[in-house]
């Protein structure tokens, strides 16, 4: 490896700044107290928790899914939440019973119509898929 004229300098340079640093305090001086600053770090809130953004349109049934998958366990019952920012709309729920060619199907559960409102125990068994619901109705809402 050859040293060019220019890493050399730069290195020199950067010795010079260390060594005269070291020297500026007096010999018998105390070291100088820790940094206390404190760095705030922000965390993002867990996408299997968080509030999702759904949108319903009039007369007519629309899906939101909710993008993070339940791994499921036999006899695991899930619950539903949602808030309207505008509208009310209808809300029905995905779950799923025993049935169909791999054991268990899709049933979509009526959680109800209006501003906010929520629908525990929906039956999820021993299957890995993600929430859903549909929204029926001119709204703007949040769910989870």
């Amino acid at each position: 490896m050859t040293i060019t004229r220019t890493f050399a300098s730069g290195a020199i340079a950067v010795a010079s700044v260390a060594a005269l640093s070291a020297a500026a305090a007096p010999a018998g001086a105390a070291p100088k107290a820790a940094d206390t600053t404190v760095t705030t770090v922000a965390l993002k809130a867990n996408p299997c928790t968080s509030w999702k953004n759904a949108v319903g349109i009039p007369g007519k049934w629309s899906k939101s899914k909710y993008g993070c998958a339940i791994l499921g366990r036999p006899g695991l019952k899930v619950t539903y939440r949602w808030a309207a920012e505008r509208g009310t709309p209808c809300i029905k729920v995905k779950g799923f019973v025993k049935g169909g060619p791999k054991g268990f199907k899709t049933k979509w559960y009526n959680a109800g119509c209006g501003k906010s409102g929520f629908i525990k125990n929906v039956p999820w068994g021993n299957v890995a898929a993600d929430r859903e619901i549909q929204i029926k109705g001119a709204s703007l809402l949040k769910w989870r």
